[in-house]
């Protein structure tokens, strides 16, 4: 899912939750890592495309997504699918089936 490596994730986790934080805390903390490096890579990769291999081919914010995405579900969210099966429908004019 990412290119940290897992003994790093793992440790900046542990200080993390020893500071008090939580899972989303944590998963943001990674979200704003991915973004900002995502964008640093876009901008490096501008004057040479060569820059940042340890990034990978992809520098979409697709890609970037899924990184996130993958963030989210480790620290414990659940698809909104999965919440709305069983949900009542909601109506053109507003109201529930």
């Amino acid at each position: 899912m990412s290119n940290v490596p897992e003994g790093v994730a793992c440790q900046v986790a542990k200080s993390m939750y020893e500071e008090g934080r939580n899972g989303i805390d944590i998963a943001e903390f990674w979200i704003s890592v991915c973004v900002a490096g995502l964008i640093e890579t876009q901008n490096q990769r501008a004057a040479d495309p060569a820059a940042v291999p340890e990034w990978g081919p992809e520098t979409t914010p697709h890609f970037a997504a899924r990184r996130i995405v993958a963030r989210l579900l480790d620290a414990g969210w659940t698809p909104p699918d999965s919440n709305c099966i069983d949900s009542a429908t909601i109506t053109a004019d507003g109201g529930n089936a």
